[in-house]
Formats: structure tokens, C-alpha cells, sequence
């Protein structure tokens, strides 16, 4: 196999640039990095641009057989040397292997379109400004986990393809949708219009999340740390709920009450 070893190379360009918020919103890519989230992807069938490989990635049996299933799969794999895949990884440690993907972000009406089985009656979580990247990922991937239908960001959050975001989600990119960028006034009336039961998480709630009949379709907004879920997702809500806090805190990290609310939500579901 050929070795690409031109930082000029159209392919090393692209997913160089896609290191940037601005190129990655513009040319609707981003990038995949490591063993494990392509592993991932590879599981999920996520469509892929091109794959970039450096010799490391050889020296593991996972390796070789990830690249090999990449390749059976229809993938095109390419092979760069190690100092243009440490300019085109994010991390301090470039992992040997990276992929370019298209977006698949889906617009709000879409999202809330979303029908399956698996997601009866539908679970929505709201990240409401949350600007923390591996706060994102996580909520993402415990959304996932939680058998949420999707994820929907307001606008002023990370970017959800921001690499710090897809690390965190761990695969959660791939498999649970997306919409972003929504603004919360459009949003609220958007959810009552869907029929979803709106619930906020906020300090100063009168009841507990586990006071509240989360078995309805149901929308669950978590704001961040600093400034909450916002006036018009607060004035919209069918219920305010808050997490007890017994110690001498005066707040939790917003993907720790995320994944609260999102299991006090299966449990009712599950009759638990």
C-alpha cells in the first residue's frame, strides 16, 4: 500500500481543516478518531468520506483487524506516515487511525418525526446551552444508553461534533440523532405542539424528580451549570423538578442530573 507522505495531499488537507469549527459547519464533515469510535462506526454502518491510517495502527492485532473490516466493509483506507497523522489528530497521543464522516445532524421537525418501538412513548433530552464538551458526549452517551429517541441542543451549545464531544460519546455520535442550534422559545412551542410533557430540571424546583410521572412523552431539558435552562424553556414547563441535595453543594454537573432524570424516567417506564 502506498504511503501518503505530502502534507498537500487532498485528503490530509481535508481532514486537517476539519480540526476547525467554521470548516467543519462549512464542507458538513468531521472527524472520527481512534480505534474504539471506529470500531464503532464500523458496527453502526456510519457512512465515511476516507480512512487515515499510519503504520502504528499495525501494531495491534486490534489494529490490523479493524483496518482489514474498514476495508472488506468498502471503506477507502489510505495510509499516511506518522507526522501527518499527528498535524491531523486532535489528541495529544494520535491514535494511529482517523475518518472523515458527514454530518448527521437532523433539523427539529425531523427529530421529533422519529419513530420506533424501541422509543415508545418518546424521550427527548434538551442540553440547554451546555458548553462543556465532555459534559455533551456524556449526556449523549447516557441518553443512548437510557433508550432516549434523540438529543436537541439550543442554540450557544458546543458544537456536537466538536472532537472533544465525539470522544466523549463514545459511539452515542452514530446511533442516538441530533438536532442542534434550536432556539429555546422556537423549541418550547415546538414540544407542546408534539404533545411532549416538558420537564426542567432547576435548583429551586417544589418537587423531586422522582415526584413527577415521567412516563408520558416526555421532554427532559437539563440547562448548564452557570445559567440554567433559560427563562423561555423555564416559562414553558409542564413541571420544574429538582435533584435533593443533602451535602453542602449547591448544584450538580449537568451530565450527572442528566443521567438522573433520564433513569428515574426508565425506571417509571420499566414499572420498576
Amino acid at each position: 500500500m502506498a504511503l501518503i507522505t505530502s502534507p498537500n495531499n487532498r485528503y490530509v488537507k481535508l481532514a486537517r481543516s476539519l480540526q476547525d469549527r467554521s470548516w467543519r459547519e462549512k464542507k458538513g464533515l468531521y472527524l472520527i478518531e481512534g480505534i474504539h469510535l471506529l470500531e464503532e462506526a464500523l458496527q453502526a454502518g456510519t457512512s465515511l468520506e476516507v480512512v487515515l491510517h499510519s503504520p502504528r495502527i499495525f501494531t495491534t492485532s486490534r489494529g490490523e483487524k479493524l483496518v482489514a473490516g474498514l476495508q472488506r466493509a468498502g471503506y477507502q483506507c489510505l495510509a499516511v506516515t506518522e507526522e501527518l497523522m499527528a498535524g491531523i489528530s486532535t489528541t495529544m497521543t494520535p491514535p494511529g487511525i482517523v475518518a472523515v464522516a458527514p454530518m448527521q445532524a437532523k433539523n427539529l421537525a425531523e427529530l421529533l418525526a422519529v419513530t420506533s418501538p424501541l422509543h415508545s412513548p418518546p424521550l427527548f433530552i434538551i442540553a440547554a446551552g451546555i458548553q462543556d464538551p465532555g459534559n455533551l458526549g456524556t449526556i449523549w452517551r447516557t441518553a443512548l444508553g437510557a433508550g432516549a429517541t434523540g438529543l436537541i441542543l439550543t442554540r450557544g451549545c458546543v458544537d456536537p461534533y466538536n472532537p472533544k464531544v465525539v470522544r466523549s460519546a463514545m459511539g452515542a455520535t452514530f446511533r442516538l440523532p441530533v438536532a442542534g442550534g434550536v432556539e429555546p422559545a422556537l423549541l418550547a412551542r415546538k414540544l407542546q405542539d408534539a404533545g411532549l410533557k416538558l420537564v426542567v430540571a432547576d435548583v429551586g424546583a417544589p418537587l423531586t424528580l422522582w415526584q413527577v410521572d415521567l412516563r408520558p412523552p416526555l421532554a427532559l431539558i437539563v440547562g448548564s451549570e452557570n445559567h440554567g435552562p433559560g427563562p423561555e424553556l423555564l416559562a414553558a414547563a409542564t413541571e420544574r423538578v429538582g435533584i435533593p441535595l443533602v451535602g453542602p453543594v449547591d448544584s450538580l454537573n449537568a451530565a450527572v442530573a442528566a443521567a438522573l432524570l433520564l433513569y428515574e424516567a426508565l425506571r417509571q417506564r420499566q414499572g420498576v
